[in-house]
């Protein structure tokens, strides 16, 4: 009865109206095209619009553009009904959905459907022409209808004026919501907040392992590309690793800019350019791993070793502060870490005689807090491993993990310099090839491990430290699980640094195992010579930093693995000079034969390989790094395929050819009720999703709590 009562109250209304214009006369325009509005909408030719709309929009307290005169055409003054912010972020999703895989990105055009761009509309630009259009199609077109109710079609709408008014003005029309201020709280929780990825590995454990399940085994074979943001970067690969909050992305492109996202469409934000010096001494590349967060302020370093704030919502410099000195060999590579008002960051530089450190700054200010040198310098305790002389090498080029009970931040440090030549060099040469645990407030050194004394082959211990709490020996203890490009996979007490397991994961030759203490017996045959020894692992490792992923539920660490050997030479008759530094041997690659990349999936308290999934075997490799879900998934990239796997099994599930290296680890993240994968391709970011169908109660975003 009351829907009833309604319809006839808004019929009435109309009617009203209509009469209204008769009485003012036929002549005046300004009112008489209400009439013929009406009429057409009694006699049924106007289902566009409902009654109530309609009355709306012709009332006297309307602010729509029906209030205006008519201008020749009736129809060309109706306006959509639906236009309040929540409705365009709607249309925004609709069009996503329906639109973005033709049109393009802002209607920038995309595979077979035209830009909005310097574009003249078959059927009209009006409001009502784009509402019949989008829910009539055009036949002989790949425009059809998509089955969209009315209310969907006028949110569409209404998201699609704002994009062709910014077509003729040539603009973005992209509105982004403030980003909320990151805590340290946050931070530390950030397990628990599975829809952000919040640092560079997710957590500070550096497990990069989700709780989002929306994306699972049953369902993961959907998987579409949902969209693809090119980097204009001359880089043969990006290695950055998405770093989410709220709806904003952020990410670094090498060699010198960082950009905010949209991370529901891949539309940028703002982006920030960094002016480097002509001249840099960059090893292996100009990368960079990606950005810290914390506050309002993203902090990302550059590879003229400065370390930047940035204000997230605008990219303007916060402040600017020179870590070390380029000319010196020294630059950042990887993505710093945001700890308790901190901000955490490693240098590169070993290749060119640098001295790594570990260096602390205030997130608020910029000023330094601490320094921890890797090396000793002449004099200090650990030069004894030197030789008795000032140490070199060291580097800190991969993120580092933070227990915040024990209030110790975990780092990998590279090899020592020269590389593969180490007569100069008498000793273990502390602390190279390690892993050093600091004291997050002071910066102390509370105790070290070193996995490789006296490294003669470049496998830097810079992998990503993976904290686990786990029982060994029918105890449960808090432990540091390392699989180290040294071809060994340890465990440690994260407390004290008390090794307590150390076995091989993939082929070695150059030790016959590693006694109680967690040294190496490291074989004779093993050393660099004038005439070249082959070695398992190459100088590639049996991993390198790839990050790996860890599953607390299924008590599995994942590797990206790599098989394969190197020749390695080393004599002091053929020095380089490279940035002042004398450096002396080299290596080549056995290329006689083909590297097996893989996935293996270790047992954390034994190291015991539980499964493989292994590549097709080939001369080349970029395999990328891995990253786990409580859908029981694990993603990963190699050369240029992405790939999700049976986390229990590994059996690949999903597969995509991405068309560009992967060398980066994939993120995840959950908004406006999907889930999404992202991750560095080529010289793009590429982000997936499950078609829209399947974001249905049964299989809504959901966070698996162990």
């Amino acid at each position: 009865m009351l829907v009833k009562r309604v319809v006839v109250l808004v019929a009435v209304g109309m009617g009203l109206v209509a009469i209204a214009g008769l009485i003012a006369g036929a002549s005046d325009n300004r009112v008489r095209w209400r009439e013929w509005i009406v009429f057409d909408k009694a006699v049924g030719k106007l289902d566009e619009i409902s009654w109530i709309d309609l009355f709306r929009m012709l009332g006297p307290a309307s602010d729509t553009h029906l209030q205006r005169a008519y201008n020749g055409n009736p129809f060309e003054v109706i306006t959509s009904p639906r236009g309040s912010k929540d409705d365009i972020e709607a249309g925004e999703r609709l069009y996503r959905e329906h639109c973005i895989s033709c049109h393009g990105d802002q209607g920038r055009g995309g595979l077979g459907g035209p830009s909005f761009y310097n574009r003249t509309f078959r059927q009209g630009r009006s409001d009502l022409a784009l509402y019949r259009t989008i829910k009539s199609g055009i036949p002989g077109t790949p425009m059809v209808d998509r089955g969209l109710s009315r209310d969907d079609v006028w949110k569409l709408v209404s998201y699609l004026d704002g994009i062709i008014v910014a077509a003729d003005r040539g603009v973005s029309t992209l509105v982004t919501v403030p980003l909320e201020p990151v805590t340290a709280a946050d931070l530390r929780d950030a397990d628990n907040r599975p829809a952000e990825w919040l640092m560079y590995a997710g957590a500070y454990g550096g497990h990069r392992h989700s709780r989002l399940d929306q994306i699972n085994r049953g369902n993961v074979g959907q998987l579409r590309n949902e969209w693809v943001r090119q980097l204009p970067t001359n880089a043969e690969r990006v290695e950055t690793s998405p770093i989410i909050r709220g709806s904003m992305m952020f990410v670094t492109e090498p060699p010198n800019r960082v950009y905010a996202l949209n991370a529901a469409s891949g539309q940028v934000i703002w982006s920030y350019t960094r002016n480097l010096p002509a001249r840099l001494a960059v090893c292996c590349g100009p990368h960079n791993r990606g950005v810290a967060l914390l506050g309002d302020r993203i902090f990302v370093g550059t590879l003229d070793a400065h370390l930047i704030a940035l204000d997230a919502n605008t990219g303007s410099v916060v402040w600017d502060v020179a870590v070390a000195e380029p000319s010196n060999g020294y630059a950042i590579t990887g993505a710093p870490l945001a700890v308790d008002g901190m901000v955490i960051t490693g240098v590169a530089g070993a290749d060119y005689g640098a001295r790594g450190f570990v260096d602390a700054y205030d997130s608020v200010t910029g000023k330094r807090r601490w320094r921890f040198y890797t090396v000793p310098a002449a004099g200090e305790p650990g030069s004894e491993t030197w030789g008795g002389h000032a140490g070199a090498g060291g580097s800190t080029w991969v993120t580092g993990s933070f227990d915040p009970e024990l209030r110790l931040i975990y780092w990998g440090v590279g090899n020592p310099s020269p590389s593969f030549y180490g007569e100069g060099r008498p000793g273990d040469n502390l602390n190279t090839a390690s892993v050093i645990a600091l004291e997050a407030d002071t910066g102390k050194l509370r105790w070290r491990f070193q996995f490789t004394p006296h490294d003669l082959h470049d496998w830097d211990s810079v992998q990503t430290p993976v904290l686990v709490d786990a029982v060994v020996g029918n105890v449960k203890r808090k432990l540091l699980a390392w699989a180290n490009r040294n071809a060994f996979y340890y465990l440690l007490d994260r407390a004290t640094g008390e090794f307590l397991l150390g076995t091989p994961f993939v082929r070695q030759t150059w030790a016959d195992g590693i006694d109680a203490s967690g040294r190496p017996r490291v074989r004779p045959q093993s050393l660099p010579t004038r005439e070249g020894a082959l070695v398992y692992p190459g100088v590639d490792g049996g991993t390198n930093w790839w990050p790996p992923t860890y599953d607390s539920d299924l008590d599995l660490i994942y590797v990206p693995t790599l098989d394969h050997g190197g020749i390695f030479f080393a004599s002091p008759d053929h020095p380089v000079e490279v940035g002042g530094e004398t450096l002396a041997g080299w290596d080549i690659a056995n290329n006689d034969e083909d590297m097996i990349v893989a996935v293996k999936a270790l047992e954390v308290a034994t190291g015991r390989v539980r499964w493989q999934y292994v590549r097709p075997p080939r001369k080349a490799h970029t395999p990328g790094g891995l990253m786990s879900t409580a859908g029981r998934l694990v993603f990963g990239g190699d050369n240029e395929t992405l790939f999700a796997l049976d986390a229990e099994t590994g059996k690949e599930l999903w597969h995509f050819e991405a068309g560009g290296w992967v060398s980066a680890a994939p993120v995840t993240y959950a908004l406006g009720g999907r889930q999404y994968v992202a991750v560095a391709v080529g010289r793009t970011i590429m982000a997936f999703a499950l078609p829209p169908l399947q974001n249905t109660a049964d299989t809504d975003v959901q966070a698996r709590h162990p």
